[in-house]
């Protein structure tokens, strides 16, 4: 009995928060619980509460948060002191200001929990170095990061060969035969 009356202490908890998250529209705690049932192992005060906090600190709005926690749920279960806060410290440090780090935050969560050294610090190298961009882009279009160097390079490459100039949106956010049906030779 004490047992069940922990887990259902705690699966309560976590329904409560999730519903304070705004997932408590037609089974929207059902679903998430049943997609991503790992949640289910995470203590809400002692991790997802405060990861959520910390997230409003940086300036997620409640749909971004709620965003967060339905597509990338991951992100509410890293601890803030040893993941989200020295993966925010280097993006302040590479010249994000605090409005945005919240857009690219917001637009792409998963930003926050991803390595520094093997995809966060490449990629900004890359965009700076080889790219010749402005950090301030990648507020534009947070999904820079989920594209790999293979993709970056091949697509700036092209670009650079063909003396065109455009936003990573539309670097990016394409299949490769639109994009060379619109910048290719």
């Amino acid at each position: 009995m004490i047992i069940s009356y922990s887990i259902e202490s705690k699966l309560s908890r976590l329904v409560d928060f999730l519903a304070s998250l705004g997932l408590s529209k037609d089974g929207m705690v059902g679903r998430f619980v049943a997609k991503h049932p790992f949640v289910t192992r995470y203590s809400v005060e002692k991790r997802l509460r405060p990861a959520c906090d910390f997230l409003r600190s940086l300036g997620l709005t409640d749909p971004q948060l709620q965003r967060a926690a339905m597509n990338f749920p991951e992100v509410l279960c890293r601890d803030v002191n040893r993941v989200l806060r020295p993966n925010v410290m280097y993006l302040e440090s590479c010249g994000f200001s605090s409005t945005q780090l919240a857009a690219v935050v917001g637009g792409y969560p998963l930003v926050i929990i991803n390595s520094v050294g093997k995809l966060l610090r490449p990629r900004i190298k890359f965009l700076k170095e080889a790219m010749g961009r402005n950090i301030a882009e990648i507020a534009d279009y947070p999904g820079f990061f989920r594209h790999d160097m293979r993709r970056l390079k091949s697509r700036q490459k092209l670009l650079t060969q063909n003396s065109v100039e455009c936003s990573l949106s539309e670097m990016l956010d394409c299949k490769h035969k639109r994009f060379l049906l619109k910048f290719g030779a």
